[in-house]
């Protein structure tokens, strides 16, 4: 599978060579989303694409300026001229940028009451549908930040499977310094406050401060960097969790993922939002709601245009 770019997580407040424009004077106002022009706005979105190919049409301007402000104060700067400056040149700070305007607050098990629905109907479910078939469960985590959405899952498919029970969990994200700390499993206590006490004392081991995840449940689970907007979907998923992340996009662009996941899952395949997530008006002719507290829906079993996917399950892995 080729490795193609969305979400992260923590700031790494890189220290920078001192420049004149640096907001070191503590009464100067500190720089916000609001100060920064349009006209700066499309010189960083410029750079975002020729250096990084990464498109900033579509999302939303007021929640992408607020993120452009986090990072600017956090390089030291009141004047996004110098920043803008900065970032032309520094391919770590282009990257850094990327990190922050794609922050997910994550942890293990997150809204423990999704995980819940997952838990007791939608994975013995699907595992009773894949073992009928003699398939394998594909499921795919989109924006998984540092991996604690796809690992709380490939925790409880470890509850479900059997011993012949094939599962394939790919995890995506645009932050190749998010997915390289998801790839090492280690996460400090504040992410596994959700976690259930006996999946943490059996699969969890302390390191210092921190705890390194079971090598065989970090093993289930791909990460691969990957842009929702720009690089074709994984097919044939059974389950699908996309959460917290099209409250970042346009309503237009909401529609575009929405059909772009609908046609990646299989008929009767399941989509998980997030919670201030909510169907694009267009899109509700794909699904079917599941469970609208949070947020579930189901793949109807045919759709107008779907010409990846086959009607149903094919059996085939």
């Amino acid at each position: 599978m080729t490795e193609p770019p969305i979400g992260a997580n923590t700031m790494d407040l890189t220290i920078l060579p001192d420049e004149p424009a640096r907001a070191e004077n503590s009464s100067v106002s500190p720089f916000v989303g609001s100060d920064l022009s349009d006209d700066s706005y499309r010189q960083i979105a410029a750079i975002l694409q020729q250096q990084q190919n990464f498109n900033l049409d579509g999302y939303k301007a007021l929640c992408i300026k607020r993120r452009l402000a986090v990072r600017i104060r956090a390089a030291g700067y009141n004047c996004p001229e110098a920043y803008i400056e900065l970032l032309r040149e520094n391919t770590r700070e282009q990257e850094q940028l990327l990190t922050t305007l794609s922050i997910h607050v994550s942890e293990f098990f997150r809204n423990p009451s999704v995980f819940s629905v997952l838990a007791k109907k939608i994975l013995p479910e699907l595992f009773s549908s894949t073992r009928s078939l003699g398939s394998k469960m594909r499921i795919w985590s989109v924006g998984c930040a540092n991996g604690e959405e796809p690992y709380s899952v490939a925790l409880l498919c470890r509850k479900h499977q059997q011993q012949n029970d094939a599962v394939s969990i790919v995890a995506t994200d645009l932050s190749p310094e998010a997915l390289t700390r998801a790839k090492k499993g280690v996460f400090p206590v504040d992410r596994l406050r959700s976690l259930p006490g006996e999946l943490l004392t059996e699969f969890f081991s302390p390191q210092h401060d921190r705890y390194l995840l079971d090598r065989k449940i970090r093993e289930q689970v791909q990460f691969f960097r990957h842009d929702i907007l720009i690089d074709p979907p994984f097919y044939r998923a059974d389950l699908i969790l996309c959460r917290n992340l099209l409250i970042y996009f346009s309503r237009s662009q909401q529609q575009k993922i929405l059909e772009l996941l609908a046609t990646a899952l299989l008929p009767g395949g399941y989509l998980i939002l997030g919670r201030a997530e909510t169907l694009a008006p267009k899109c509700r002719e794909l699904f079917i709601c599941i469970d609208p507290a949070e947020r579930i829906y189901q793949r109807r079993t045919s759709l107008s245009h779907d010409p990846f996917v086959p009607k149903h399950h094919s059996g085939t892995n």
